[in-house]
C-alpha cells in the first residue's frame, strides 16, 4: 500500500483487537507508531488498556513506493518489468521511481529504533509499523544483509519481539500470530 493512508478494514480492526487483548497484561511503558492511519489506529487500540498515548514516528512509516502507489502488482509488472522482477527477487538495491530504496528506509528505521531504544532503556515498549520496517529491523538485529528481506514473512497484526541486552540485539519472536489463530482455525474447519 505504501503511503496510501487507509484506515483498517473490518478484519484489520478484529486483528488489532486480538493483539490488544494479547498485550493487555504486558508491562508496556510506551507505544510508538508509524504516522499512517492504519498503524495509528492499531496502536491506539493496543495503548488503550495501558492508558498510554501513542507517539508517532516518521521513521516507522511504510516504504514510499512513488510511481507504484495505488497500482496492483500486475500493473507494476507490466509497466516496470525489470524493476518489478528485481523487487520480487532481491529488493536490496531497488528504488521505485519517485520512491525510496530499501537502503533509505533501512536508514530511517534503524535511526528510529536506536532513538527509541536509547530513550527507553530498561523498559518494554511497543512499535506499531509495517512489514517492510519489521523485516529490515529484524535483518539489522541479526546483523544480516537486507538481501534476506524476501526470506522473512511478516503478516498483519503479528508480533515480533526484539530484545536489546548491553550492545547486542536478540530476536525473541518473529511474526507470531497466535492471538489470531482462533479465527483462522474456525475458518479452516468451516471449509473442510
Amino acid at each position: 500500500m505504501g503511503w496510501m493512508d487507509e484506515d483498517l478494514s473490518e478484519e484489520g480492526v478484529w486483528q488489532a483487537e486480538q493483539l490488544s487483548q494479547r498485550l493487555r497484561h504486558w508491562p508496556i511503558s510506551a507505544i510508538f507508531s508509524s504516522p499512517l492511519e492504519r498503524a495509528c489506529r492499531t496502536a491506539k487500540m493496543v495503548a488503550s488498556p495501558h492508558d498510554l498515548t501513542v507517539q508517532k514516528l516518521d521513521g516507522l512509516g511504510e516504504i514510499r513506493i512513488g510511481a507504484w502507489e495505488g497500482m496492483f502488482a500486475e500493473e507494476i509488472a507490466q509497466k516496470f518489468p525489470e524493476l518489478w522482477r528485481a523487487w520480487r527477487t532481491d529488493p536490496s538495491d531497488v528504488q521505485m521511481p519517485g520512491g525510496e530504496s530499501l537502503a533509505q528506509v533501512n536508514e530511517r528505521a534503524i535511526s528510529a529504533l536506536e532513538t527509541v531504544m536509547r530513550d527507553n532503556q530498561g523498559q518494554q515498549f511497543l512499535a506499531v509499523t509495517h512489514d517492510v520496517i519489521v523485516r529490515l529491523l529484524v535483518a539489522y538485529c541479526l546483523q544480516a544483509s537486507t538481501s534476506i528481506y524476501r526470506r522473512l514473512e511478516v503478516t498483519n497484526a503479528s508480533l515480533t519481539v526484539i530484545q536489546r541486552t548491553s550492545d547486542r540485539y536478540r530476536l525473541r519472536l518473529l511474526n507470531d500470530t497466535g492471538h489470531l489463530e482462533g479465527k483462522f482455525l474456525a475458518a479452516a474447519r468451516d471449509h473442510l
